[in-house]
């Protein structure tokens, strides 16, 4: 049997909620599915549906980490046409290749609103009340279609 698994940042209940707070205004205007807010996170490694063998090997991988904890500052807003969703994204981000994908490709961002209408005009990027995260761990997650997501299991980052 196989289960939908991803790797992610998981913010604390105070930085959902100013992350929510500092994104209403444009989220309000351009409405859209609201992501569930127990369900905001930045996904560092999406794995898809994998087997029991292949989440052995993917937690055993988690263990070899070695990553000093992440101050994230979110402080924009951008909207992506071809998926049509609002995210929140750094404006820089210092997430090294060993915790996230692929570091060529990867985008840090926090998935606000799914389905999301096209702004009027070119603009697709605002500034927002900038809101830090502090992570000093990364998790497994589970996703079930329907259903909030479950942290299935977790990882410390430390200082070096």
């Amino acid at each position: 049997m196989t289960r939908r698994l991803f790797f992610a940042l998981w913010p604390d209940e105070a930085e959902r909620d100013a992350l929510l707070a500092a994104s209403r205004p444009v989220r309000e205007a351009f409405g859209g599915r609201a992501v569930p807010r127990d369900n905001l996170h930045l996904t560092l490694r999406f794995l898809g549906e994998v087997t029991p063998d292949e989440e052995r090997a993917q937690r055993a991988w988690a263990d070899s980490v070695t990553h000093e904890p992440i101050a994230l500052r979110l402080d924009r807003l951008e909207w992506w046409g071809r998926p049509r969703v609002l995210v929140a994204v750094p404006s820089r981000h210092e997430i090294g290749a060993d915790i996230c994908s692929d570091i060529k490709s990867f985008r840090p961002h926090v998935t606000l609103a799914r389905e999301v209408r096209p702004p009027a005009g070119d603009r697709a990027a605002w500034s927002m009340v900038p809101v830090t995260w502090h992570c000093d761990r990364f998790v497994l997650v589970e996703s079930r279609r329907g259903a909030p997501y479950s942290i299935v299991g977790e990882w410390p980052l430390y200082e070096r």
